[in-house]
């Protein structure tokens, strides 16, 4: 964490961190270190990064109840963004972010920008700024990755962000710490910072701020 807010503090780039109460809890320093610059964003990612599928409704409820309150606490802001731990919904999910009046969710895949969630065939209100497997590092350098070098991913991810520049909508990227904060990938990760800033008319924002923007901004 501290090599990841170094690099961001470096190009004063915004960022979104999605943590679990329990995180929270037990490294106060991490959340003192993001609420530092006053740029970055925290979002909930669950109590202990427990499985919603596996949970009764009452029992999701209460745990994301607990972040909720812990989060707010230790940040001092109620969070507005919510990404389900390994972005798994249950049946209950959908309605219990609509009740608690998260302004965004980042757990979905129906599209590659920004949408309104439906659900029964109604507009929920409930922004979703979507994620993809392809764009986390978990698959290829986790545990069980089968991709060694980080300069490959990088290529797949500055090919990613060049078709989001080109059709000018969103490019999210969900990094973990304890991957993406080794020397290798952080020496990749920062020129791909870099390769960004270069392009003209590039907005680094937080899921916040960009959930906001969808809300009030004219269609086109």
């Amino acid at each position: 964490m501290p090599r990841i807010l170094a690099m961001l503090d470096k190009h004063q780039v915004p960022a979104t961190f999605f943590m679990t109460a329990v995180d929270a809890m037990l490294h106060p320093e991490m959340v003192a270190g993001i609420m530092k610059s006053g740029r970055h964003e925290v979002g909930v990612h669950g109590w202990i990064h427990e499985l919603p599928t596996r949970l009764s409704e009452a029992e999701e409820e209460r745990l994301l109840d607990q972040a909720i309150e812990y989060l707010t606490k230790a940040t001092g802001k109620k969070p507005v963004g919510y990404r389900a731990p390994s972005w798994a919904f249950s049946a209950n999910t959908l309605d219990l972010v609509i009740k608690k009046g998260f302004l965004y969710d980042s757990s979905l895949q129906a599209l590659d920008e920004p949408y309104e969630v439906m659900s029964n065939g109604k507009n929920t209100g409930l922004v979703e700024l979507s994620i993809d497997w392809t764009l986390t590092e978990t698959p290829f350098l986790g545990q069980n990755g089968r991709m060694a070098v980080p300069e490959f991913l990088y290529k797949l991810y500055r090919d990613e962000f060049d078709g989001a520049y080109k059709e000018g909508t969103m490019f999210v990227l969900t990094l973990h710490p304890y991957l993406s904060g080794h020397r290798a990938p952080m020496k990749h990760l920062e020129e791909f910072v870099a390769y960004m800033k270069s392009k003209p008319d590039v907005w680094f924002a937080t899921g916040a701020q960009i959930a906001q923007y969808v809300k009030t901004a004219t269609p086109r």
